[in-house]
């Protein structure tokens, strides 16, 4: 008899199920905690995670007709040099949304494009609480649209023009790739920098 096969024996015969019963009820008893939303996380992936914040990926997913996105998130916020505890409360957090948009007509003049709500906060020094929702879309014949929105936060520092405050800066991008059955695809980039004193360049 193989020295693996007492191992298992052994295993078997010291089972305890009340021992396993015990530990699993532990765990379902775990409550999982988020900063804001749970919901909104869920089937997430973290793409990227710092001082006081975490980028969030979310899968591809078919909106309408042949049009699909794939979003992000930013829970927390980026501050200047990272220094959370000097910026947190510092300013009053405002709330600021951009309206993301663009399009391609078929020859028939039909319309294929995306519409999206890009929401964030910003207290003059720090920048982030980022939400990008889909708001609106449109098929066309003979085209399909992919979205993908990815975030990426500037470990540099940034001088205010509305103050001469120190500040952060988040960059959004937006890639409309634009797909057809007979010619090339069609591919418009659409980039936003938000600033901690809320500007969007």
């Amino acid at each position: 008899m193989s020295n693996r096969f007492l191992i298992l024996v052994d295993e078997l015969t010291n089972f305890d199920a009340k021992k396993v019963k015990k530990k699993t009820k532990m765990v379902k008893s775990q409550a999982y905690h988020t900063q804001q939303t749970p919901v909104a996380v869920a089937g997430a992936v973290i793409a990227g995670a710092g001082l006081g914040w975490k980028i969030f990926e979310f899968a591809w997913a078919q909106t309408e007709g042949d049009i699909k996105v794939k979003l992000a998130r930013l829970e927390g916020a980026k501050y200047p040099s990272d220094d959370e505890a000097q910026y947190k409360s510092k300013g009053i957090w405002k709330p600021k949304t951009v309206t993301v948009y663009e399009k391609v007509e078929n020859l028939a003049s039909d319309e294929i494009s995306a519409k999206f709500a890009l929401r964030f906060k910003y207290n003059g020094y720090g920048v982030g609480y980022i939400d990008i929702d889909h708001i609106q879309s449109n098929d066309a014949v003979g085209w399909g649209l992919n979205v993908e929105a990815k975030l990426m936060v500037d470990p540099n520092n940034y001088t205010s023009r509305n103050g001469g405050q120190t500040m952060s800066m988040i960059e959004v991008t937006f890639n409309y790739r634009f797909t057809r059955s007979i010619g090339s695809d069609v591919i418009k980039l659409k980039r936003y920098k938000i600033y901690g004193d809320g500007t969007v360049i």
